[in-house]
Formats: C-alpha cells, sequence, structure tokens
C-alpha cells in the first residue's frame, strides 16, 4: 500500500494563499500607480483656499473624489493654526487613515473624531497621504 505524502494537501493551501497574496500586491501596486500618474499633475490641481473661522484658525474640508483626496492641494499660512474637517460621508477606507509626516500627524478618522490640528511650523511644500500612500496629496505652507 502505497500512501501520499502528509505534506501535498498543506502544500496545495499555500500555493493557494500565495497566489492570492501576488494578486492582491499586484492590485495594490497599480491602484498606487494610478494614483500617482492622476495625482501628480500639478497644472491641473485644484487648489483649495482656506477659511478662516473667528478664532484665527485656517479651515480646510477635506473629502474623497476618483479615489483620491480632495483637494489635492491646501494653501495654508504659515504659524496659523489649521484644522482639517474630513468628510466621514465621502473619505472611506484606508484614506481615514491621514498622514502629514512633516508635521508629525497621524490619525484614524472617524464619524465622532474627524477633525485634525496643526500648526504649520515650516513653510514648503509638504505631501499628505494615507497611510497605505494611496491616497495623497499636498500642503503648500507660505
Amino acid at each position: 500500500m502505497v500512501q501520499k505524502p502528509f505534506y501535498s494537501a498543506n502544500m496545495k493551501n499555500s500555493s493557494i494563499i500565495g497566489y492570492i497574496g501576488i494578486i492582491l500586491i499586484g492590485v495594490f501596486i497599480l491602484v498606487a500607480v494610478r494614483n500617482y500618474i492622476d495625482g501628480y499633475d500639478y497644472n491641473n490641481d485644484i487648489v483649495k483656499d482656506v477659511l478662516a473661522d473667528s478664532s484665527e484658525t485656517q479651515v480646510v474640508e477635506l473629502s474623497m473624489q476618483n479615489y483620491n483626496y480632495y483637494p489635492q492641494t491646501i494653501n495654508l499660512k504659515y504659524n496659523v493654526p489649521a484644522k482639517i474637517v474630513v468628510d466621514t460621508k465621502s473619505v472611506v477606507g484606508c484614506l481615514r487613515s491621514i498622514v502629514i509626516p512633516d508635521f508629525k500627524v497621524r490619525k484614524l478618522i472617524t464619524e465622532k473624531d474627524n477633525v485634525i490640528r496643526f500648526t504649520p511650523d515650516k513653510k514648503g511644500t509638504f505631501s499628505y497621504s494615507c497611510s497605505m500612500g494611496m491616497g495623497f496629496g499636498r500642503i503648500i505652507v507660505s
């Protein structure tokens, strides 16, 4: 009597999981490349000027259009506190995990906590993105 090796079923399952992993990584790369190509056409960027509320805070409303943040470019004033209010109805998925590395901002947006506050204390152009890098934009501080 010939016995089949014990590991053959486990190897088949491992192969299937490996193929699924490769497919998911491929999809991630394709979406990231599409966002990179679409998002960095700065000649056609939509620039959102910020509003100032009565307490001298810059207010930006951030939403999502075409699978990316809207606006793509946010203009802020140097050393004036900023408040980014995220629209939780349009911003979904990984785009709710917002990172602004140069200002040490990392926040997971929820329906109950959808405001990001920081003071832009450096002048220049800075990037913001979701934690996976699939959605992104830039902040210009002057």
